[in-house]
């Protein structure tokens, strides 16, 4: 099925599903329906598990050697590429420790052509297959990495695809997914950040967004899920403070149309590996 009659047919099961939706995403749907806005990416996040904090050291020498200098032959980048730790994320209680064993590949694609032929490429690519050699020679009872597992998101009407704020050596990532209990509530959730404000007043307090999408295959459906950066943990600290104590917010949260939109939040703190583009 062709990406246009896809939307059509997404879009045609929402109106079927008999939902409520704002003027913001109305207008979003009528352009999904016909045809994604020019610049607009499918962001993938994808995710490696290691067996040990060995073989996932291993995989992200090699991936910050072969993958990234590959995936830009193909035009594609930036390319992020990050790691977490229980330290980094200390006390919140989202964080899962089976992530220190996790490595985290966020990249985007401007048409459904570039991602469908990623992997062609890659096994085409011969200087990828020599780089990455020790992904491809490990035995099948020791791979370098177990599983992998992948997000589709569609980037925001507003928010269309990947910005680079920082790459301070100290940076923090942020990924931040909030899962809704019905796709008109996620309709209403992602409103408010693409309509309502919320990503203008995110960059007022210098949370600065590396991308937002809604993700159209992906873990814990129907949700949005978004990437901060911030120069260090400092700052990240300080400006979510700010944010959280602010007028603006609390206005924008009080607000009865954006009441009950998410009710299940993911959140994992990330460090880039030294070639991340991220």
């Amino acid at each position: 099925m062709k990406r246009r009659d896809f939307l059509k047919t997404a879009g045609t099961a929402a109106c079927a599903a008999g939902t409520t939706m704002t003027a913001g995403t109305m207008a979003q749907q009528s352009a999904l329906a016909s045809e994604s806005p020019k610049g607009k990416a499918i962001i993938e996040l994808r995710v490696f598990t290691c067996a040990n904090a060995e073989k996932k050291q291993k995989l992200i020498e090699i991936f910050d050697a072969a993958l990234i200098p590959a995936l830009n032959r193909q035009g594609i980048e930036p390319v992020g590429l990050f790691e977490t730790n229980a330290e980094l994320n200390d006390g919140d209680k989202t964080y899962d420790q089976a992530n220190d064993l996790k490595i985290f590949l966020v990249t985007q694609f401007m048409t459904t052509d570039q991602l469908i032929q990623v992997t062609p490429k890659l096994l085409a690519d011969e200087k990828y297959l020599k780089d990455a050699a020790p992904i491809f020679e490990a035995p099948m009872n020791d791979p370098v990495y177990d599983t992998s597992e992948a997000s589709l998101l569609l980037g925001f009407d507003h928010f269309p695809r990947i910005e680079v704020p920082s790459l301070e050596k100290d940076r923090v990532l942020q990924i931040r997914l909030y899962n809704s209990y019905n796709i008109e509530r996620n309709a209403r959730k992602i409103d408010m950040f693409d309509v309502g404000g919320e990503i203008a007043l995110f960059r007022k307090y210098g949370m600065l967004p590396v991308f937002y999408g809604e993700t159209l295959a992906g873990r814990m459906m129907p949700n949005l899920t978004y990437m901060l950066s911030f120069k260090n943990m400092e700052e990240k600290v300080a400006n979510w403070q700010k944010f959280a104590t602010s007028s603006e917010w609390k206005t924008l949260s009080g607000n009865p149309l954006y009441k009950n939109t998410a009710n299940k939040i993911l959140n994992i703190l990330l460090k880039p590996t030294p070639k991340s583009q991220i």
